[in-house]
């Protein structure tokens, strides 16, 4: 009897096993399958990143690299509207999405064919109705831009930004942490790269040929724009890296690592502007994380930081870069704005075109500023708005900081230890320094310069749609 029974008991468990078998087999297969679509807004927010990070800081044109840019925005864009069709943008803070829009379309707008009276009415307009009559096209019809392969290649990239700021803005609220991280992640690689640049002169690795000589470049054709990258991370790493990692009393002597091995690598990029920028950069987290530190640990801090500054005083690379700071006046850069004027008094109620300005100076500059290099901009953002985008580019760019206000009044009145308040801290101290930057050079003219702009501008409208309860708070806390 026992032996039947323990017969019967080993069938039932085995048919028990049996008949379980298939469903618990099935159910996992769901629950990849599952995880994997629950994934893929991320695998593609962060693909497109990468590519934009990784290929986007190369000079402008048809280049293999902005080849590949372009195919990435036109794939995130068909992505993004065949999900939801740029709805994530309805949580941002009124004017927001206007000013968005506005980016995105303006472009478009200056490629659109105008009647020949209305173009050739346009300021501005005069040598290019005579060069066409002479072609027999001066009462054709004609774009408002100069130069139209220009204000097309801009048009595919503002798109490709308000692509990204919707894209980032629909993630979850982890998978926005990760996309963070993961732009934290490429900067250090380009460290990495920039090391062995540094070591090989310049020659190795050189991704868009242009060789500065043992300067750290990275992923950038311009050592600037990698020095603003830089200041940027400190940020990152200040509000965003350091705390997920390292418990609170540990988190300012990793900061201050950091921020020490940062101002380093600004240095030998040998840029002025980056060190500055790194500087505010560093005052702002080191002021966030020593509010509640005794007095005593503040001098400890203020002695290691003096240490350091007599290392880093002491070497050779920066004596190169104080040298270039007592050279500053002689900059060219200055000229370049005093040289372009004429063009911001004819072009400013209507704008020439996006990507126009290099026909534009070529055409109107005197023998006397020709130099051995060209010039492919003005190295300040707001001139060159001017003269591309006339009284409607300044007209969004009001719109775009006129969004600002009222989350900037949220993160002035929330609690200064809530994750969310962190996150807007780093977004609006990262659009402060794109904002300084943005006078002496161009940082945002490059696709891996702008990504990161969409990342402030998504952490500081993430932490108003939390503040105001928008409408994917439910669904941001069940997958956090």
């Amino acid at each position: 009897m026992n032996a039947t029974h323990r017969g019967r008991g080993v069938s039932a468990r085995s048919g028990r096993s049996r008949s379980s078998a298939k469903p618990r087999g099935f159910r996992s297969g769901f629950d990849g399958r599952t995880s994997l679509t629950g994934k893929a807004p991320l695998i593609a927010t962060g693909g497109y990143f990468v590519v934009l990070a990784l290929f986007g800081g190369g000079l402008a044109g048809w280049t293999p690299g902005y080849m590949l840019v372009c195919i990435t925005i036109v794939a995130a864009i068909v992505a993004l509207a065949w999900r939801d069709g740029f709805r994530a943008l309805d949580d941002t803070p009124p004017l927001a999405k206007t000013a968005l829009i506005g980016i995105a379309v303006l472009p478009l707008l200056q490629l659109m064919p105008l009647p020949p009276e209305w173009w050739q009415a346009l300021p501005g307009q005069g040598v290019r109705h005579q060069v066409l009559t002479l072609a027999g096209l001066g009462k054709s019809w004609q774009p408002l831009s100069v130069e139209p392969v220009g204000t097309a290649i801009s048009a595919v990239l503002t798109i490709g930004f308000a692509a990204l700021v919707a894209m980032l803005m629909s993630l979850s609220d982890k998978d926005f942490r990760n996309v963070l991280l993961l732009a934290f992640g490429l900067v250090l690689l380009g460290i990495l790269v920039g090391m062995v640049q540094v070591v090989t002169d310049g020659q190795f690795p050189n991704p868009h040929g242009i060789v500065m000589g043992p300067t750290l470049q990275g992923f950038y054709a311009n050592k600037n724009h990698m020095a603003v990258i830089l200041a940027v991370t400190i940020l990152l790493a200040g509000f965003v890296v350091v705390p997920r990692f390292f418990v609170s009393h540990r988190r300012l002597w990793v900061s201050l690592g950091y921020i020490a091995f940062v101002v380093v690598c600004i240095i030998s990029t040998n840029s002025r502007a980056g060190l500055a920028l790194g500087g505010v950069a560093a005052l702002i987290v080191l002021h966030d994380q020593t509010r509640q530190i005794d007095w005593r640990y503040k001098i400890a801090g203020l002695a290691v930081l003096a240490l350091l500054a007599g290392l880093i005083l002491s070497t050779a690379a920066f004596e190169l870069l104080f040298g270039r700071f007592e050279d500053v006046d002689n900059d060219l850069r200055w000229r370049f704005t005093i040289w372009s004027w004429p063009l911001v008094e004819r072009y400013w109620i209507s704008g020439s075109g996006a990507g126009s300005f290099v026909t534009l100076f070529s055409a109107n500059e005197q023998l006397a500023w020709v130099k051995p290099t060209f010039v492919n901009h003005v190295h300040n953002e707001y001139v060159q708005l001017v003269i591309e985008f006339g009284m409607a580019g300044i007209a969004v760019l009001l719109v775009l900081l006129a969004s600002l206000v009222r989350p900037l009044v949220l993160w002035w009145r929330s609690p200064r230890t809530t994750r969310e308040h962190a996150l807007m801290t780093f977004g609006f101290a990262t659009i402060l320094l794109f904002a300084l930057h943005s006078a002496v050079d161009y940082p945002l003219r490059r696709p891996a310069g702008w990504a990161f702009l969409a990342l402030a501008l998504v952490a500081v409208y993430r932490g108003y749609r939390s503040s105001t309860g928008g409408a994917a708070a439910v669904e941001r806390a069940e997958t956090t």
